[in-house]
């Protein structure tokens, strides 16, 4: 069995938890999800559940990446770019160790705070869904918090793709 390594927990920041995040959020947009979290969080549940909901995360959170990509990739950090012809240099001597321990060391952050910034969007819009009977007050409290927590993730989103970009391109141009 593989040991738990920077890699394995990448991966779970990267995909598991926005997920998890997203699978919350969808839960307050429809009924049979908030019913299967419900028992989830319950002593209800049991290995089979687990097992589902765990898969459902990890595809939800393979499913906020494509959104993700466009949104931060594309768009916001069109400028940061890896040269294709550089991913060839990768063979020689430690620069695939190197830049594999980049990818951990930057990307995955890149990847959990770009997922979260989507997952708390549908989450917020279904908190106000289920909540707009609310007083004004509330409602524009929640907003500015919101607003607050979502620039935040979207920055650290945003720097840790720079990160990522700056600190990979050394190691792929062999220096």
């Amino acid at each position: 069995m593989k040991d738990v390594t920077s890699t394995s927990f990448g991966l779970v920041i990267a995909f598991l938890l926005p997920g998890l995040a997203c699978f919350y959020a969808l839960s307050l947009w429809f009924t049979k999800l908030r019913e299967v979290l419900h028992k989830f969080l319950t002593t209800d549940a049991n290995a089979g559940l687990f097992l589902l909901v765990l898969l459902t995360a990890i595809s939800l959170g393979l499913l906020l990446s494509p959104f993700r990509y466009y949104l931060y990739e594309r768009w916001l950090c069109k400028n940061y770019k890896l040269d294709t012809p550089d991913f060839s240099k990768l063979k020689q001597g430690g620069t695939l160790e190197a830049f594999r321990a980049a990818v951990d060391e930057y990307y995955r952050y890149h990847q959990f705070w770009g997922g979260m910034s989507i997952a708390m969007l549908i989450a917020y819009l279904g908190w106000l869904k289920n909540s707009w009977e609310s007083d004004s007050i509330s409602i524009a409290l929640s907003f500015v918090l919101f607003f607050l927590i979502e620039s935040v993730t979207v920055l650290a989103a945003v720097d840790a793709y720079k990160n990522y970009v700056t600190k990979t391109r050394p190691i792929m141009k062999g220096e």
